[in-house]
């Protein structure tokens, strides 16, 4: 092995080494600061404070991990609450809704059944866009809404690969249980967080393109 090979090694060992690192404490960070908010009203600030810690370690700002986590959480409390407390209620009205058409066998409550399905699955997918919308973008929650709707429906390749990648950490969380308690949140929000910031990108570089056409039309 040349000194070049060992050298970029040594880079890749480094970064794997800082990832699992950080990986391990933002997990901690979010049961602590969950359960600091009775877990109802603690899950989703700690979920977009987790959010923007990664969005910096990916976009290579290595900021200090706990006070970047703490600005976030306070900042967004109440607004991420509200957030937070809007998916509970859809989902325990889903929930409720498909368990009492479940026990229908007529056509109409079958077809029911699989559009709330559908529902279910778009809003799960909605959730995957939203919380990297909250900490890339500021505007106000209704756009964020909005868009990971836009996102979900009109970035569908894009959107395939994140369910992917997401069905991959399941996958790999069965095969070792053991880390869940250390990684099981982190690593999803990892992989969530690294594909929709690209996705993002992707998003405004197209835009700024069809732009540039439409003043290229005009002159």
């Amino acid at each position: 092995m040349n000194q070049g090979s060992m050298s970029g090694f040594i880079t890749y060992f480094y970064r794997f080494g800082d990832y699992f690192m950080v990986l391990l404490y933002v997990n901690l960070l979010w049961i602590c600061f969950t359960l600091l908010g009775g877990i109802i009203f603690g899950w989703a600030p700690s979920t977009t404070a987790m959010f923007a810690v990664l969005r910096k370690r990916i976009m290579e700002k290595n900021e200090p991990i706990f006070s970047e986590f703490w600005k976030v959480y306070r900042q967004e409390f109440l607004r991420t609450n509200g957030l937070g407390l809007i998916a509970l209620v859809v989902a325990y009205i889903l929930a409720v809704n498909i368990q009492y058409f479940a026990v229908e066998t007529a056509w109409l409550f079958v077809a029911v059944r699989y559009m709330i399905i559908a529902i279910m699955i778009i809003t799960a997918i909605m959730l995957l866009y939203v919380f990297p919308l909250l900490v890339h973008y500021e505007t106000t929650l209704y756009n964020h809404i909005k868009n990971s709707l836009f996102l979900t429906i009109y970035q569908p390749i894009r959107t395939v690969v994140t369910i992917g990648l997401c069905l991959l950490v399941v996958q790999i969380l069965a095969i070792f249980p053991v880390f869940i308690p250390f990684f099981g949140v982190s690593l999803f929000a990892f992989v969530v967080m690294w594909t929709t910031y690209y996705t993002f990108r992707h998003v405004e570089r197209r835009q700024k393109e069809i732009q540039a056409e439409l003043e290229n039309q005009e002159a």
